[in-house]
């Protein structure tokens, strides 16, 4: 009878353990469902991270990727930094610096979403690695100190050691890459030469950035506006608010949109799909409209 006991206490614990963890990540009193936390496919870092970035002149970047890729790119003291999304797609976060500061490099292909972090967190640097799994259709990353899982979109990390800490954003551009060079020529781009053999010509996704599906299922699903429309969220102090790129009606231009009590100027161009703040009185961040609204439903669309 003891034995047939302790077996089943094991097996429950075990059971109770898997329940509540995935790719090896504890989700017990997670700040988010568990149960909408998902398997993105891959294993915890099945899609691995950009530890040790290379960089090459832009001359030489534009021969190794598609004439039309984007990039985010960072700006510091003089320095341009540019990270091509064709190569983000195959790894989706870079840990790298600008300077002295310490920052990570992060894209989510599903969501469109590029959001460049300081990975300094109280008071210690972090990496960071793709965990395998997804919130909202949102890449959750994990530091690789704590294994903490911090969501992109919502900047701050949802379970562990850092449970509710925030990231801080470094402000960065969406752009495209052979643009900007012109008018950046001395900008360093990341290399295609990062240690692992992918095909950079191509995206693993396919058409789904042009697609009217998703590989996953959000909550607040709205349609209002194409779902994969770029389009920016921008924050102030006292409102957050959804800009659509197909608001605008000229091919290129930049716009003034009072978004409460900030004057805030926005850059677009219809061709190149991009579309980036150009003040820094507020927050801003790009990527598919779908994915801004399902996580922030609130905000007002301004379309």
């Amino acid at each position: 009878m003891n034995i047939f006991l302790t077996t089943l206490v094991t097996l429950t614990l075990i059971l109770s353990f898997n329940l509540f963890a995935m790719n090896g990540f504890d989700l017990n009193n997670s700040l988010i469902p568990k149960d909408e936390i998902k398997m993105g496919g891959p294993p915890r870092n099945g899609i691995p991270s950009i530890d040790s970035p290379e960089f090459v002149r832009s001359s030489t970047a534009l021969k190794q990727l598609p004439v039309d890729a984007k990039a985010i790119v960072v700006e510091s003291n003089g320095l341009h930094k540019a990270y091509p999304l064709p190569i983000l797609n195959w790894h989706e976060i870079v840990n790298d610096k600008i300077g002295n500061i310490p920052i990570a490099v992060t894209y989510c292909p599903l969501c469109g979403t590029g959001i460049v972090f300081n990975s300094r967190i109280a008071d210690k640097t972090h990496t960071f690695g793709v965990s395998g799994l997804l919130y909202q259709s949102d890449v959750l990353l994990y530091d690789r100190t704590s294994s903490s899982l911090w969501s992109q979109l919502l900047r701050k990390a949802v379970t562990g050691k850092y449970k509710g800490a925030n990231l801080k954003i470094f402000p960065s551009k969406l752009v495209n890459l052979r643009a900007y060079i012109v008018e950046n020529p001395k900008t360093v781009v990341l290399s295609t030469k990062t240690g692992f053999n992918r095909d950079y010509m191509r995206s693993p996704y396919g058409d789904y950035s042009s697609s009217d599906s998703l590989y996953f299922a959000v909550r607040n699903l709205s349609k209002e506006v194409h779902i994969k429309t770029w389009s920016l969220l921008i924050e102030s102090s006292s409102q957050r608010v959804i800009v659509p790129i197909s608001r605008f009606k000229n091919k290129t231009g930049v716009e003034k949109i009072k978004i409460g009590n900030a004057d805030v100027q926005v850059s677009y161009n219809q061709e190149r799909s991009t579309l980036n703040c150009l003040s820094t009185n507020v927050t801003c961040i790009s990527g598919y409209y779908f994915a801004l609204k399902a996580f922030y439903p609130k905000a007002l669309l301004l379309k």
